[in-house]
């Protein structure tokens, strides 16, 4: 009843809520938009009488726990490797390993053979550097931790890349053959993503960027 983020409430009937939705629902989709009105749930357990109403108001925009969990994951797989599955890294044999906000102490899809293989890793001296935005058990965990703000460790990851190409730590014949762009227009790409960049937008020091 107050204004947003005032945190002024008041307890309505069963009645007033169905009202109150039904007349947004309504508004919605005699403007002829019905998909700016989104379904969010959890895990999706009551599939097909959710479809058959979302059909039946005409949006396709509904959303369940894999949309915010595993579908980016497996879309950037898919599009990497051709596989849509289990991204399980060769963990075992890595002697350095940047990890971006995956929290495979705690909560990984792949919790514990990700977890066996990391320690099996560290058990033969490989480095785990993690970024994250909070001091989760894998963070604690690794021999280095950045605090990024949220949302900016694709930046730190292109800004990786941008040194690696400006001083040509790359296999330039593997880029050339195998990546969908060449080598030299990728780096002409990953050029305005400098490290003194990232460190303004993400709060990770250059220096340790360029390291």
């Amino acid at each position: 009843v107050g204004k947003r983020g005032e945190g002024k409430w008041r307890r309505i009937t069963w009645d007033e809520a169905y009202t109150e939705i039904a007349d947004r629902l309504r508004t919605i989709r005699a403007s002829g938009r019905p998909e700016e009105f989104a379904f969010q749930q959890g895990r999706n357990r009551s599939g097909d009488i959710v479809t058959r109403f979302l059909n039946a108001y005409g949006t396709p925009s509904a959303f369940n726990h894999r949309a915010l969990c595993s579908s980016n994951r497996r879309a950037a797989i898919l599009t990497t490797i051709g596989d849509s599955d289990w991204d399980l890294g060769d963990f075992d044999n890595s002697r350095y390993i940047l990890n971006f906000g995956s929290n495979w102490a705690e909560a990984h899809q792949g919790h514990i053979p990700v977890a066996i293989r990391m320690m099996r890793a560290r058990e033969k001296g490989a480095k785990i550097v993690t970024f994250d935005a909070r001091l989760s058990n894998t963070a604690a965990l690794s021999d280095e931790r950045f605090f990024v703000k949220p949302g900016t460790d694709g930046l730190i990851a292109l800004a990786m890349a941008n040194v690696i190409c400006a001083e040509e730590l790359w296999d330039k014949p593997w880029l050339d053959t195998w990546s969908n762009h060449p080598a030299d227009q990728y780096a002409e790409h990953v050029r305005q993503y400098t490290p003194e960049r990232a460190q303004a937008e993400s709060g990770v020091p250059a220096d340790a960027i360029r390291r």
